[in-house]
């Protein structure tokens, strides 16, 4: 079949476009300024690539015939280039359309098809979008799958970053190492955090979408089941429904191990009295003590929860714990209760018989909060 054969369908010449790297550096030029994702990139990391892809699109559609399997695999590996590049895959697909684009105006524009019948053009340009078609397959393919590895490995990197932060052993030169390579800021102030939450890999993703948490300002991984890392402290956003959020204190990255210590104190402590949402240690007063304290709770409770007679308990403990959380105002402990006030009375007074202790003493007050938190934490109570 002959260019010059007017019995036979007229085909694509490789020359159509000219000088190919000179068609490459243009379109390179094109794409960092169209595309933002390409202008961070050196153009002699990008033009060769377009070079050869324009190439092997120009000799299929000459040749009238399908990509070839080396041909394919050449722009899978365009792809996976694109991706180890950190192009996303919808800004490779619109440098494609770009790269295409300018080749179809240079066939356009060329006297060889100026006076050739709109019919052979249309034919050609049929021939090169069906390779194109082939092209984009095989690239946006490649780009996945590196992209997958890429994140496997940024996964592998970050769940090792998380996993040393917990345990605090490695030296302050290796930590600030991997944390630079998770695109953490060496200089930056976070918070480390642990969620607990029966959907840690919701979790996971949920906390991802948030700026505070992902890099530069955190990151999160999953431990042991749980979320675990770090964020920005300014972030004070909520979790989802079901969460128990512990957030520790605000520290530079040296200290992160100590930060996330009291993280889980905090997440711990408000699972196990049933507080779902977001907390720091200031929000749960001394509940991580009462958590943490087993044998002041078990003498404070044997001192004030014993005591009281096991028919009376129910009814007693209850009014007291009111009592003491609306400030020792048996008016508003009646309200909040609906008791008549003079219940309320008769359930205090008969607390204090009990126990010998008066509630009025705020050290005793203290105490018996104490036991009652105890209490709750045993009796199952706390994580209803």
């Amino acid at each position: 079949m002959s260019d010059d054969d007017g019995a036979t369908r007229p085909r694509l010449r490789p020359s159509v476009i000219g000088d190919p790297a000179a068609f490459a550096v243009h379109v390179c030029t094109r794409l960092q300024r169209e595309i933002p994702a390409y202008r961070g990139i050196a153009a002699a990391d990008l033009v060769p690539s377009i070079a050869d892809a324009v190439d092997r699109l120009i000799n299929a559609t000459a040749a009238d015939r399908p990509l070839d399997e080396r041909e394919l695999a050449d722009f899978r590996a365009y792809g996976a280039l694109r991706a180890e590049l950190g192009v996303p895959l919808d800004a490779m697909l619109r440098g494609w359309q770009i790269v295409v684009g300018e080749v179809i105006e240079r066939i356009g524009a060329s006297e060889h098809w100026a006076t050739r019948p709109g019919a052979a053009l249309m034919s050609v340009l049929a021939a090169l979008l069906r390779a194109s078609d082939a092209a984009t397959v095989a690239y946006s393919s490649g780009h996945r799958e590196a992209e997958a590895q890429i994140t496997r490995a940024l996964d592998t990197r970050r769940d090792d970053m998380v996993r040393a932060l917990a345990e605090g052993a490695l030296p302050a030169g290796e930590l600030r190492r991997r944390a630079q390579y998770v695109g953490l800021r060496l200089d930056g102030v976070y918070a480390a955090f642990r969620a607990i939450t029966e959907e840690p890999e919701h979790t996971e993703w949920e906390l991802r979408q948030r700026p505070g948490f992902r890099p530069p300002r955190g990151v999160v991984a999953i431990l042991e089941r749980d979320v675990v890392g770090i964020c920005d402290p300014r972030d004070e956003s909520a979790p989802s429904a079901g969460v128990f959020l512990g957030v520790g204190p605000s520290c530079a990255l040296e200290r992160v191990p100590y930060s996330l210590h009291i993280a889980g104190r905090v997440a711990e402590t408000a699972r196990l009295f049933g507080r779902p949402g977001r907390h720091t240690l200031t929000d749960l007063g001394v509940l991580p003590a009462v958590v943490g304290d087993s044998d002041v709770g078990s003498a404070l409770m044997h001192r004030y929860i014993t005591p009281v007679d096991d028919a009376e308990a129910g009814s007693i403990l209850d009014t007291v714990d009111t009592y003491l959380a609306a400030g020792l105002n048996a008016s508003e402990t009646g309200h909040r209760l609906y008791l008549h006030h003079n219940t309320v009375r008769y359930r205090l007074s008969r607390f204090e018989e009990l126990t010998g202790a008066s509630l009025k003493d705020p050290h005793v007050a203290q105490q018996v909060w104490w036991a009652l938190r105890y209490r709750e934490l045993n009796s199952g109570g706390a994580e209803a």
